[in-house]
């Protein structure tokens, strides 16, 4: 989810933070300024993977992102939740080495794997996507050749222990279980089910007690086989390293992997809400969460960067006007997320159970506003900066920049997306924003969902 919350880059002149862009975001454009020090390499291998590698020496460390598509689309009926326990058990058992050996060996060139959000810090979900999965690798440089070999064997090589796989069943189980008694976590859910009634992006990421209970070791090694197939994987590499030496390294391990020529859905269509849809879960929590959802175009369409500053102000707005000035939010703002041909904007909010009538009219007031008057310039060059600044940092790292080198490449925006997106962003006019929530942000058609105790 684009999160639209804005946030103030305090010290930071525009100088700096224009060197601090160069320096973590490399660019087609920035390397026809300077070709020795921004490369990228493109290329897809023979068993289909889609490697990206981006050089540049800002930083000694050597980031691999791995993405595997379609990750909602994909999961077998039944085994809603299987990515996210393949990927919880990479690292457990492979290449006949078992979890701790596989750790050793992290540990030994100073490595850090992540396959999954950390549930226990709330709101650590960024990452997580019903599109797509995530696998991310961090070493130094002097590690690289030696961590590529390693991510290779947990990747490609997971074995799945029968001895771990009831142990990461109660793991899971307790996060579910976790998850369960949090108004915001269930909402959520609650809102995706009744946006996507009927498509894969309605089912939860971790899947349910029911699903997760019946996973056996031979679906965890065919999901595994299948998803993680070369042809259906997207590999970027953020180095300082030359990108060549880089690329002979993935080839003789990833290169290697065997392509799968079974079918892979790519997500369907989506139909927008008829009428206001809502669903209620009661629970006996004194903070009720309340989320709303609507369809929007995708990245494709000319609109996305007008829609993404539309919701970029309405957040504001929610904030100033629901948390500050009535003290009704302890959390509030909206996000918008694309796919390539729709898209889904999401406000949500967390209040009181007393105030949960009247915070849901002051969402709907927020979002209706900037349909009944456009925002001035200076409110939209405000959204604009903001979103300037949270791309900035949030693609400050190597491993986040090859993390959206993969999601751009998978949305078929191109891995070198981004500074033709800030562009388009830059151009967007005060009537383009009206326009746009005129015409999609429809709050006479959209889910509204809310969990906890109803008001008396």
């Amino acid at each position: 989810m684009i999160k639209t919350r804005m946030l103030k880059l305090p010290g930071l002149t525009a100088l700096a933070a224009s060197a601090i862009w160069i320096a973590g975001m490399p660019t087609d454009l920035q390397a026809q300024a300077n070709d020795k020090y921004s490369k990228f390499v493109h290329e897809v291998l023979p068993n289909g993977l889609d490697l990206i590698i981006s050089h540049n020496p800002d930083s000694r460390v050597f980031a691999i992102n791995i993405l595997a598509k379609n990750r909602a689309a994909n999961e077998p009926e039944g085994k809603t939740g299987i990515t996210d326990f393949v990927n919880r058990m990479l690292a457990l058992g492979a290449d006949s080495m078992n979890a701790e050996q596989i750790q050793n060996r992290l540990d030994d060139i100073g490595a850090e794997l992540t396959t999954n959000d950390n549930p226990y810090i709330p709101y650590d979900d960024r990452y997580t996507s019903r599109s797509f999965s995530f696998i991310k690798f961090e070493t130094i440089d002097e590690y690289a050749e030696q961590g590529t070999k390693l991510l290779f064997d947990i990747v490609a090589r997971a074995q799945f222990p029968e001895s771990e796989i009831g142990k990461t069943k109660k793991k899971v189980m307790g996060i579910l279980g976790m998850s369960s008694g949090s108004t915001y976590q269930v909402c959520r859910d609650l809102m995706y089910k009744n946006l996507f009634k009927g498509h894969p992006f309605g089912n939860p990421v971790m899947g349910s007690m029911e699903t997760v209970g019946s996973f056996m070791r031979e679906d965890l090694v065919a999901h595994h086989r299948h998803f993680y197939a070369p042809n259906n994987m997207i590999m970027a590499v953020a180095t300082n390293l030359d990108p060549e030496i880089v690329k002979a390294w993935v080839y003789l391990t990833f290169g290697t992997m065997l392509g799968d020529s079974t079918p892979y859905a790519n997500g369907q269509s989506v139909e927008k809400p008829k009428g206001i849809v809502t669903a209620h879960q009661e629970m006996d929590k004194e903070q009720v969460y309340i989320y709303m959802g609507m369809i929007t175009p995708g990245l494709k369409s000319p609109d996305a960067p007008a829609i993404h500053m539309a919701s970029t102000i309405i957040s504001s707005r929610m904030g100033l006007n629901l948390r500050e000035k009535q003290g009704l939010a302890y959390s509030v703002g909206m996000g918008v997320e694309f796919m390539p041909d729709y898209g889904w904007a999401v406000a949500d909010m967390g209040t009181g159970f007393k105030n949960m009538e009247i915070a849901q009219r002051g969402m709907v007031e927020r979002i209706n506003s900037i349909k009944n008057e456009a925002p001035s310039e200076k409110e939209l060059q405000k959204a604009q900066n903001s979103t300037w600044g949270s791309m900035l940092l949030a693609r400050a790292s190597r491993i986040n920049q090859a993390f959206y080198m993969c999601k751009n490449q998978f949305l078929g925006a191109g891995y070198d997306y981004e500074n033709d997106y800030l562009t388009k962003v830059r151009k967007v006019k005060p009537q383009d924003v009206q326009r746009v929530a005129k015409a999609y942000f429809d709050t006479g058609n959209m889910v509204v969902a809310t969990v906890g105790k109803r008001g008396q």
